[in-house]
């Protein structure tokens, strides 16, 4: 099969940990291995419909296929997409598919199909965050034959290859079966397994598609079916639950507490594996609602933050503290930048705290607003997950020791992504992954205000030089732009960046010929358990 490697800019991406294989075997008798890969990922209770969720988790890849995926060596090659061609402008794609994947329920994954979800993607109309890059950008899909299609764009844009490998393709013919109310619970995708069963607040449970063979083999020696029989995605937030799982094997995957980090090393029935992630923990603020509107008074919040103790107290120090927008493993971060962003310096705050007239006025040792009133500040964090209660416990701390009376609310992860959209919260505790600057549209996009721009951030200046480092195709104009970028979220101050954590996973040595992708997440779908 002929895919021919894609590299629309030259993007030097530097990762601090390479793949990683274990066990890895030329010849596997498939009648002797098989079994049930059980990952604990409490944050994978979220619909199955591409269209809806803006939280894409293990599932998700495991039923869905993509035009496109990253090797090892960070590389795209083709997995629907066999080869393909860009305009000598950058203004259009032309993809030819490999012309024998099919969906799960039996439909090709033709031109026609690509085109139905494409156009789906970059509907204008569209209110769900997953493509919304397209929406300003794809401005025509045209069926060139059973399995070409062409892709044109309003301007050249750096990352959509990048963009491109993310969206997940559903089946048109289920989706329009289904609709969007019952989709989520019935996907229907072009990846190597299908739902067998959903259990809200337990667990997802997968099984392989025996008929799927069009894994990207620059990437899997065996491209389908996969080994495993079946995967089960369990919504464990305990951590001492997750832990126990792994020494006994009921889990075989889990991320690792950096608390835990020794005990699980001195385990010999578990595989440690450590790297930087390519995510980052912030506050955010509403940024849309007063007082939270004063760039000010969110500098002075900034300068509160004690970014080394969160680092020490959250992971046990297995994490770097943050000062700007991109970690270190997502290229256009600039460590230049740190030097004037906002470092401890709670006596700054608290002057600034005071020329804006937030004082304390009834001598509790707790400010007030500036009229005198009593003043709250909420805070927003995801219950039941352990590391989030203690950073919002940390942040706490901070603001409560200069004064601000801010009150720590816990909710459920998906009540929490769902109040960030509707602008009536105040500052709330989260992540984010990716592996390209793209992200910062995600987040400061004023289009996408009721979706990703969870800040409720608008700022003309701002949007275009997003606009402008999206669209510009040589890197080094792409990186001064993106330090613009950079340079004016770190003066306005829409969130508080916090730290980068480690990557600590926990592989069950039960499990065979797995590895772990550069970017921190498990390639299982050449792995097996051995059977009787």
């Amino acid at each position: 099969m002929n895919r021919k490697l894609f590299v629309l800019a030259l993007l030097v991406v530097t990762l601090l940990s390479g793949a990683l294989a274990v066990s890895a075997q030329d010849m596997v008798d498939r009648d002797s291995v098989g079994g049930r890969l059980v990952l604990a990922d409490a944050s994978a209770d979220v619909s199955l419909d591409p269209f809806v969720t803006s939280w894409h988790v293990a599932p998700h890849g495991a039923i869905y296929a993509n035009l496109f995926a990253k090797t090892e060596n960070l590389e795209y090659v083709g997995y629907l997409a066999d080869t393909w061609e860009v305009s000598e402008d950058n203004t259009s794609l032309t993809i030819t598919l490999i012309d024998y994947a099919t969906f799960s329920d039996g439909t090709p994954v033709n031109a026609e199909a690509i085109k139905w979800n494409l156009d789906r993607f970059s509907d204008p109309e569209a209110t769900f965050s997953t493509g919304a890059s397209l929406r300003n950008l794809l401005i025509n899909t045209e069926v060139l034959d059973e399995y070409v299609i062409r892709l044109d764009l309003v301007s050249p844009y750096a990352s959509l290859i990048f963009d491109l490998a993310f969206l997940e393709l559903v089946s048109p013919a289920a989706y329009e079966t289904y609709g969007v109310d019952e989709f989520g619970l019935n996907p229907v995708g072009a990846g190597p397994f299908v739902l067998k069963e959903y259990v809200s607040g337990s667990h997802y449970l997968l099984g392989r598609r025996d008929d799927m063979t069009w894994l990207p083999e620059e990437i899997y020696e065996n491209t389908g079916p996969v080994y495993l029989e079946e995967l089960e995605v369990r919504f464990v937030d305990d951590e001492l639950t997750v832990l126990a799982g792994l020494e006994t094997g009921e889990f075989h995957f889990a991320g690792i507490p950096a608390q835990n980090l020794q005990d699980m090393m001195d385990n010999e029935d578990v595989y440690v594996h450590q790297q930087m992630q390519n995510m980052i923990r912030y506050v955010g603020f509403n940024t849309s609602k007063g007082p939270w509107d004063d760039a000010e008074l969110r500098r002075a919040f900034s300068y509160a933050i004690n970014r080394p103790d969160y680092a020490a107290l959250v992971f046990d120090d297995l994490a770097t503290p943050l000062y700007q927008p991109l970690p270190p493993t997502i290229w256009g971060h600039n460590p230049d930048l740190d030097a004037d962003s906002y470092h401890y310096d709670p006596e700054r705050a608290m002057a600034i705290l005071d020329e804006l007239g937030y004082v304390d006025v009834d001598g509790d040792g707790m400010r007030e607003m500036p009229n005198g009133e009593h003043w709250d500040v909420p805070l927003n964090a995801v219950a039941g997950q352990t590391e989030q209660t203690r950073g919002a416990q940390v942040v706490e701390a901070n603001l409560l020791a200069v004064g601000i009376p801010v009150v720590v609310q816990l909710m459920e992860q998906q009540e929490l992504v769902d109040l960030t959209t509707t602008g009536t919260h105040d500052l709330f505790l989260l992540w984010y992954g990716y592996t390209d600057p793209t992200i910062l549209s995600y987040f400061f996009d004023p289009n996408r205000i009721g979706g990703s721009n969870r800040a409720h951030y608008v700022n003309e200046d701002l949007a275009n030089l997003l606009i402008k480092a999206n669209s510009e195709l040589i890197p080094d104009v792409r990186f001064e732009t993106i330090q613009e970028i950079n340079n004016h979220i770190i003066g306005e101050a829409p969130w508080i960046f916090l730290v980068v954590p480690q990557n600590i996973f926990g592989v069950h040595t039960d499990l065979q010929n797995w590895r772990i992708h550069p970017e921190g997440y498990l390639l299982y779908w050449n792995a097996y358990f051995e059977m009787d």
